[in-house]
C-alpha cells in the first residue's frame, strides 16, 4: 500500500478518531447510520471548519474541535447546507427560463431567418472572435441534441419537418453559461432592449421607480448573470454553499453592485448577495416564497446549533443578524 495513501476505517473506528479529537457523539447508532448514508467526507470533511479549534489543532497537528462541539452539529449544518440548496436552484432556474426566454423572444423578433443565431453578421461585430466561439458551441449543442431519441426527440422533430430550430427550442438546452455568452456578444440595442424588459417588470412588481446608470448597466447585467451562474452551478453539484464566495482572476470579488434596491447594501460576494439578486429577476410572489423558504431554513438551524456557531454560520454566508429586515422588498 502507498504510504500516503490512508488507510480504510470501519464506521465505528471513524467514530473513535472523532471522540479522540474532542467531537462530542451523543448517540453512536444514529452516527453510523447517518456516516452510513451520507458519507464520512462529506459530513465532516465538508463542514468541520466551522467547529475547529485552530489553535489547538496547530499545536496537536490534527483536528480538534471547539468545546461543545457535537456531531449532530455538524450533521445539523450540513442538512441546512443541502436544503438551501434545494430550496436556490429551484429560484435560479426560474430566473434562468426568464432570461432564455427574452432572449430567444427578443434576438428572434429581430432576426427571422432560419438559423439566424449562426450567422456572425446578427451578433456585435466588436469582438468576431467570441461571436465564432459562441458559434461553435451552438453548433456542438445543437448536434449533441439532434438524435431522434433525445429528450423526446425536439430537436429531431423540427430539423425534420420543418427545416429549422428555432431559438426559443435550442436555448432550452443552453446552459445557463452559455446564454451568459450568448448575451455578451449580442448587438447593443438588443442587449439594451433585454435589460429594460427586466427592468420594467421590476419596477411594476415592486412598484418602485427603477433607475440606474446607463453607461454601466450592461456590464453591471453581465457580473450579475455570471454570479448568479456561480452559485447556480455550486448547487448543481452538490458543493458546500453557505460559505462560498465567488472571486474572479487574481482572487478578487467581482465588482457588483445590488443596482435594483433603494437601501445601498454593501456587496460581499457571498450567498447572501446571491438571494438579494435573484429579486431583480423573480416575479414578487416568487421572490416572498424564496425569502420565506430560507428563512424557515435559517430560523431552524438557529434552534439546532449553539449561539456561538449559528452567528459564524450567519456571518460566512453573508447574513447580518438582521438580515430579514435588510431583504425586506421595496
Amino acid at each position: 500500500m502507498n504510504s500516503s495513501q490512508k488507510p480504510f476505517k470501519t464506521y465505528r473506528q471513524q467514530l473513535s478518531i472523532l471522540r479522540k479529537r474532542h467531537l462530542t457523539i451523543k448517540d453512536g447508532t444514529k452516527a453510523i447510520k447517518v456516516l452510513k448514508r451520507e458519507g464520512y467526507y462529506n459530513i465532516i470533511n465538508g463542514y468541520k471548519g466551522t467547529f475547529i479549534d485552530a489553535q489547538a489543532t496547530r499545536q496537536l497537528g490534527e483536528d480538534q474541535y471547539k468545546a461543545g462541539t457535537t456531531f449532530e452539529h455538524l450533521y445539523a449544518l450540513y442538512d441546512f447546507d443541502c436544503e438551501m440548496r434545494s430550496i436556490l436552484i429551484k429560484y435560479i432556474l426560474k430566473m434562468e427560463t426568464a432570461l432564455k426566454t427574452k432572449i430567444a423572444y427578443i434576438f428572434s423578433e429581430n432576426f427571422k431567418q432560419n438559423f439566424s443565431y449562426l450567422d456572425i453578421n446578427n451578433y456585435d461585430a466588436s469582438d468576431p472572435q467570441k461571436v465564432t466561439n459562441l458559434i461553435a458551441r451552438i453548433s456542438e449543442v445543437i448536434k449533441y441534441n439532434s438524435g431522434e431519441k433525445i429528450q423526446g426527440g425536439q430537436f429531431f422533430h423540427y430539423l425534420d419537418k420543418y427545416k429549422e430550430l428555432p431559438l426559443w427550442i435550442l436555448i432550452k438546452k443552453m446552459t445557463l453559461g452559455e446564454t451568459y455568452h450568448f448575451f455578451e456578444v449580442l448587438k447593443p440595442s438588443i442587449k439594451d432592449t433585454i435589460v429594460n424588459e427586466f427592468v420594467e417588470e421590476y419596477s411594476k412588481e415592486h412598484s418602485f421607480p427603477f433607475s440606474y446608470s446607463a453607461n454601466n448597466r450592461l456590464a453591471c447585467f453581465l457580473s450579475v448573470i455570471k454570479f448568479i451562474n456561480s452559485f447556480r452551478n455550486i448547487c448543481a453539484h452538490d458543493e458546500r454553499l453557505f460559505n462560498t464566495i465567488i472571486r474572479e482572476k487574481r482572487n478578487n470579488i467581482p465588482h457588483i453592485t445590488h443596482f435594483h434596491r433603494q437601501s445601498p447594501t454593501q456587496f460581499k460576494s457571498r450567498l447572501f448577495d446571491c438571494i438579494l439578486l435573484l429579486g431583480f429577476f423573480l416575479p414578487k410572489k416568487d421572490y416572498v416564497r424564496l425569502i420565506s423558504q430560507i428563512s424557515s431554513e435559517v430560523d431552524d438551524l438557529n434552534k439546532k446549533l449553539p449561539s456561538k456557531f449559528y452567528n459564524d454560520v450567519l456571518i460566512q454566508m453573508g447574513f447580518a443578524r438582521d438580515w430579514k429586515t435588510k431583504i425586506q422588498l421595496p
